[in-house]
């Protein structure tokens, strides 16, 4: 059945049970209920997608009295970090979809039903997960001699803890704490993934792109003095600056084919987080005619910055070393619209609501492992990581 959209102006305030959110810096984008849900899984899923995605929108009639970024034929995406994953990769089409930005909010309805779900609010202790403290430090060893003995350069490997659920958990007061604290983050809510991630994978409008990359990470000063050091001693650390290149590299040669005119930042800033500096480069560039976001997403994951360089290697000693699925951690997540906008970060700072074997929240936290690096250093990374969700979610 064709689908039947119509985005209109309307004052709006956000829902009370958005079942899918992505928020930034008062541009917020907030679902309810499911009129269309497109899947796909290997390692076609994204090329999949967006050919489900362009089927919909060319049979879809759609009125569109907005005619600004994200209105139209709107979907949420969630794509898994590995092509070998067990989990869906998905194109959520929402039946009703509220957009609150730059002083106006606009709704678009889409013919399909909302369905109501029973929720309770969810909070407890995190426990250690499939990957323990000591499993990932074993983990960042075995990397290191990979590393120290191949052609491998990097690798990202990643470490869960997980938290029990006694029923079905409403996430609207751990997504709100995350967007009032990291309000510069993109906060995302789609298919049972969630967090507040710092790192745009790629975003479109009429054909300009733009991207940013994350990598090297330094926990924040409470003496502004010691802030402003820690911040100069990462732009001068020659581990972080080593990382930082591959992935800042990794991303122009991929680009490069699908893009023309790119421009980078001469060299990397640090970006500030509550919890965290980062060293981040912004990449900019125009989309070839014929080239869609999703496609330029299919070449680009995963990046450097969260798999590793070479990219097939990193790949292989992920799986050999990860003990579980990451599903939709560190893949790419955001939305598309039929007029080929779009923005996509890198799901990250976050985890997922797991139903089987039993109900749980599963949150990730990842490292790059350079030949520098040291195991215990690359642990406490994680912890400074796991501080997003574990102040989400617990008391």
């Amino acid at each position: 059945m064709a689908l039947q959209v119509r985005s209109f102006f309307a004052p709006a305030l956000p829902p009370e049970n958005p079942d899918l959110v992505f928020l930034r810096n008062g541009i917020e984008f907030y679902g309810e209920g499911i009129a269309l849900r497109l899947s796909a899984t290997g390692p076609d899923r994204i090329a999949s997608l967006s050919r489900q995605f362009a089927e919909v929108a060319e049979s879809a009639t759609v009125q569109d009295e907005v005619k600004l970024s994200g209105s139209g034929l709107f979907g949420f995406v969630s794509i898994t970090f590995s092509e070998h994953s067990s989990f869906e990769s998905v194109v959520v089409i929402p039946a009703r979809l509220t957009v609150i930005r730059d002083g106006v909010s606009f709704i678009t309805e889409v013919s399909g039903e909302i369905e109501e779900q029973v929720r309770k609010t969810p909070s407890g202790v995190f426990f250690q997960g499939d990957q323990s403290a000591t499993g990932f430090l074993n983990a960042t060893n075995q990397a290191i001699a990979k590393i120290q003995a191949s052609e491998l350069e990097k690798v990202v490997i990643a470490r869960d803890l997980v938290m029990p659920l006694t029923g079905e958990p409403d996430l609207k007061p751990a997504i709100a704490r995350l967007y009032k604290r990291y309000p510069h983050c993109w906060t995302y809510l789609v298919e049972g993934n969630f967090g507040a991630s710092p790192e745009l994978l790629l975003r479109a409008e009429s054909g300009e792109v733009s991207a940013r990359v994350l990598a090297g990470t330094a926990g924040r000063g409470t003496d502004p003095d010691v802030d402003r050091a820690i911040a100069e001693g990462l732009k001068h650390s020659t581990k972080n600056q080593h990382e930082h290149q591959f992935a800042v590299q990794s991303l122009k040669d991929t680009l490069s084919s699908v893009c023309e005119n790119l421009e980078t930042d001469a060299e990397p800033f640090s970006l500030a987080l509550p919890d965290l500096w980062h060293l981040a480069t912004d990449v900019r560039g125009r989309l070839k005619p014929g080239v869609t976001l999703l496609d330029a997403v299919a070449l680009l994951h995963p990046t450097a910055a969260v798999a590793g360089t070479p990219r097939n290697l990193a790949q292989q000693l992920i799986e050999q070393l990860e003990p579980f699925d990451r599903g939709g951690y560190a893949g790419p997540i955001g939305w598309i619209t039929s007029d080929g906008s779009g923005e996509l970060a890198i799901a990250l700072r976050g985890g997922r609501i797991e139903r089987e074997p039993q109900l749980q929240i599963r949150a990730f936290a990842g490292c790059g492992i350079v030949a520098e690096s040291e195991p215990e250093a690359e642990l406490a990374e994680t912890e400074l990581k796991f501080k997003a969700v574990r102040y989400a979610f617990e008391n």
